[in-house]
């Protein structure tokens, strides 16, 4: 027969008794924040890199789309500073210039099958994201901050090709039949993770160092 001594009874009896004391100090919103899973297929993750360099009339800006999205939001539209933010793409699933994305941040003209190959290899190679090495780009927010009407303030740890910088953007979310979406434009310069831009005819034809990161997440339940 097993048997519980009255001490050790009592002992437990006081320990649920101050965990339940905490929960209480704590609120009842410690537990209310919902978690999402980011929808791959309805959100967008894009970089535009900006031509430079004397000979930039003959170049072209481009689009980098991410298209292979996973992640979780955790969210509590009554304490949006409990809110925690996980995403991840996978470097592999980059595409270069597709015509729908270029449209969809307003960069007029294409470019041929042959150019985008050219540009996709250059960005996939060691020399730049070195896709084989380093497949996943990440981002963890360390704080949210609530600035009212849906607005956002977010600082968090962006990882690319091994390199973690800390970052801070502003960002609007909305909630919507369970759905969640958030939309946020940031900057950041290639050089700071450890990679130059692409240059070509001894710099010549080059991208700036800073890009344009366009986020529009939507998480479902």
């Amino acid at each position: 027969m097993l048997r519980v001594g009255r001490g050790r009874l009592t002992g437990a009896r006081s320990w649920l008794t101050w965990v339940a004391a905490a929960l209480a100090l704590l609120g009842p919103d410690v537990a209310r924040a919902a978690m999402f899973r980011v929808d791959g297929e309805r959100s967008h993750l894009a970089v535009r890199l900006y031509r430079d360099g004397v000979g930039s009339a003959l170049a072209h800006d481009h689009v980098v789309e991410a298209t292979e999205i996973a992640g979780t939001v955790e969210y509590d539209a009554a304490r949006p500073e409990t809110s925690a933010i996980v995403i991840e793409v996978r470097t592999p699933s980059l595409r270069v210039d597709e015509p729908a994305a270029r449209r969809r941040l307003g960069v007029e003209g294409d470019l041929s099958d042959t150019q985008r190959a050219d540009v996709a290899k250059a960005m996939r190679s060691a020399e730049q994201l070195d896709v084989l090495q380093y497949p996943t780009i990440r981002f963890v927010s360390t704080r949210v901050q609530p600035r009212g009407e849906g607005r956002l303030q977010i600082d968090g740890r962006l990882t690319i090709r091994g390199v973690t910088r800390e970052i801070a953007f502003p960002a609007t979310i909305a909630q919507e039949s369970g759905t969640i979406r958030g939309r946020a434009t940031l900057t950041f310069l290639q050089s700071s993770f450890g990679y130059r831009p692409y240059r070509a005819l001894l710099g010549a034809i080059r991208n700036k160092d800073e890009a344009t990161l366009h986020v529009d997440l939507v998480a479902v339940p």
